[in-house]
């Protein structure tokens, strides 16, 4: 043994011990009424649909823990083979393991080992092995297309990037012991998947609100129905109601296609066939955790004239952090410029991109015409069936379906740098529209 595997064995053991120390002072786990387990052995698929906060991890990290230390689904050294998939994978290691109601704080005599080529990222005493995926990704999806298993724990289902590819594959692979299952814990969103998994007879369904969790602060449940009750995203958020399309709203989840950009064969090459590509930024003028996002949208204009929305790389970061975030797309995608408005920073956004990468064009567009005006043609593009995006994007899509432009209605930058990018590319009027201005 070398003293490298000495010093990580040691690592092993003195985290294990620590976990062990906590666990035997720790109090028991009693469920609350939406956490309960469905009870008889005739259901295939239990969904726990609730509000932030209400207990949906620990409910699934208690059920995996309890049915991987439960009777064999199988003979031999391994008896469960167990699907852990989130979002992300350092959401699967962050929040459904690590995190405090995750599988460890559960049993600490769980061995957690991830990134491993040679075993599973979690082992049980008995010998039961679970690997997290996550969703994010077309190879996400694939990394789910050899495994078997006897149970998919799906965590915030809803927010999957692939949601619907992802948990075709799992499905595929749930096909362990006698009677295959799977959980499901997600704050919902208005997602067919979902729906579809809703009405399935074969589906239980708790439900549950953020106010459902007296363990919450009262403090904290207090401020979050102070800011949010009676909103849109309370509803959703706390409320763990699935909302659908807004009356009013500009766009509607029927008019928003899912499929790759068009591909061509140059030169022995597969690559995009698209005639231009453009990198469109809504800055927004603070950073730090209570800022507003900085919108952050590829789009491309296929030979066919086509709209094609890429990427959507919003974010809450630092200007010199967004700009790095930008420049990286617009190298990664072959963009012809970065187009960014103007209206709050000035001349500060084409100052901080030039800072990164002085060789990238910047346009920067100024607003006269009110929001929703200004996405009125963009939406109509949509409407004619002219723009696809390709991929699901489901943050970018929540805004684009819940945006009215009523008084009063919050900023949503992703739906500006959208009609930024689109505008651009396909109306002209970056170039030629009165209402904009442009530094080249």
């Amino acid at each position: 043994m070398t003293q490298e595997m000495d010093f990580h064995t040691a690592a092993v053991l003195a985290a294990t011990a620590v976990r062990m120390r906590h666990a035997a002072t720790a109090p028991k786990w009693n469920p609350y009424p939406h956490q309960v387990v469905p009870s008889g052995d005739d259901w295939t698929y239990w969904l726990l649909v609730a509000g932030r906060g209400s207990g949906k991890t620990d409910a699934g990290s208690a059920y995996v823990d309890a049915h991987a230390s439960g009777p064999a689904c199988m003979v031999g050294p391994v008896p469960h083979r167990i699907a852990i998939i989130a979002p992300t994978n350092p959401d699967g290691y962050s929040t459904c393991v690590r995190g405090e109601s995750g599988l460890l704080s559960h049993n600490a005599r769980i061995v957690f080992v991830a990134h491993s080529e040679k075993r599973a990222d979690l082992t049980w005493p008995n010998g039961a092995e679970a690997m997290i995926f996550g969703a994010y990704s077309p190879e996400d999806v694939q990394r789910l297309r050899g495994p078997q298993h006897c149970l998919v724990w799906a965590e915030e289902w809803a927010a999957w990037r692939y949601m619907s590819e992802t948990w075709d594959m799992a499905r595929l692979g749930l096909r362990l012991g006698a009677h295959p299952r799977a959980i499901f814990t997600t704050t919902p969103r208005p997602r067919q998947a979902l729906r579809e998994m809703l009405a399935s007879p074969d589906a239980v369904v708790s439900r549950a609100t953020t106010d459902d969790n007296p363990s919450l602060a009262a403090s904290v449940r207090a401020d979050l129905y102070r800011v949010y009750g009676g909103t849109r995203l309370g509803r959703q958020e706390l409320g763990g109601e699935v909302i659908d399309d807004v009356p009013g709203a500009l766009w509607t989840r029927a008019i928003i296609p899912h499929a790759p950009p068009p591909r061509v064969e140059r030169h022995g090459v597969n690559e995009t066939d698209l005639s231009r590509v453009v990198v469109a930024v809504d800055p927004a003028i603070t950073s730090g955790d209570d800022s507003d996002e900085t919108g952050i949208i590829v789009a491309g204009l296929g030979h066919d004239r086509r709209g094609y929305v890429l990427a959507d790389l919003s974010t809450r970061m630092s200007p010199i952090e967004w700009a790095r975030r930008a420049i990286g797309a617009y190298h990664e995608h072959k963009a012809d410029r970065i187009i960014a408005e103007a209206n709050q920073g000035g001349d500060m956004v084409s100052t901080v991109i030039r800072t990164v990468d002085p060789t990238v064009p910047v346009t920067l567009v100024h607003a006269s015409r009110g929001k929703r005006t200004r996405a009125e043609p963009v939406a109509a593009l949509y409407e004619q069936g002219k723009v696809t995006h390709c991929a699901p994007l489901p943050e970018l899509e929540d805004q684009l379906c819940s945006y009215t432009g009523d008084p009063g209605e919050s900023s949503p930058d992703r739906l500006d740098a959208l009609v930024w990018a689109l505008s651009g590319l396909m109306l002209g009027e970056v170039a030629t529209g009165d209402d904009f201005s442009m530094v080249a």
